[in-house]
């Protein structure tokens, strides 16, 4: 847990008692290639702190093809976007449209949304820390929402590359075109043409 600890120490001063508070909160689990860690059509009530590993977050259109949403990466001393799980599925208790999948074998850390919730409330230090965590989500999600303007493939192509450029290590050619929203083969293309 010393990744999350460092996450942690980044945003805010804590001691080793507050640490305390924080680790009670999570469980290691540790997840195989191509395993599932959260799906669709629950209630999303847990987060997913990836101390080691890759993992994605994604959703099935109705079609049956899956679009990549997010990739959660700390591996080698990077971190990307290290939380998974769907809170807007909690703040609404709605029915999560994400599927959670393990890139690599990983090792996360669990905790439920509600325990946060607890400790965010306890002092202003851990509120502190909630706004800093959303900020950064915030910061993800109008990245993510940069995608979808109506820019031609090669644009989104080198957007991705510049704001995420570990997607495309870790990503298959079909997921890694699906959050571009372009087809694998105009993925082919832009890459030839560069």
């Amino acid at each position: 847990m010393q990744y999350l600890r460092e996450y942690i120490e980044e945003k805010i001063t804590i001691d080793d008692n507050d640490w305390q508070k924080v680790e009670t909160l999570f469980t290691r689990v540790e997840y195989n290639k191509g395993q599932e860690i959260f799906a669709a059509g629950e209630v999303c009530q847990k987060i997913y702190y990836v101390s080691h590993g890759v993992t994605r977050a994604y959703s099935v259109d109705l079609e049956g093809k899956d679009k990549t949403w997010a990739v959660h990466y700390n591996q080698n001393g990077y971190q990307l976007d290290p939380f998974s799980g769907d809170y807007i599925s909690y703040l609404t208790q709605r029915e999560s449209q994400f599927f959670g999948e393990a890139l690599v074998d990983s090792v996360v850390y669990v905790a439920d949304f509600s325990a946060l919730d607890r400790l965010y409330e306890s002092e202003l230090k851990w509120m502190t820390l909630a706004r800093k965590i959303s900020d950064m989500q915030l910061i993800t999600i109008v990245q993510r929402m940069q995608m979808l303007k109506p820019l031609d493939a090669t644009a989104k192509y080198k957007l991705l590359k510049e704001i995420a450029p570990v997607y495309e290590k870790v990503l298959s050619n079909a997921q890694f075109a699906s959050v571009l929203g372009i087809a694998p083969q105009s993925l082919s293309r832009v890459k030839g043409n560069l």
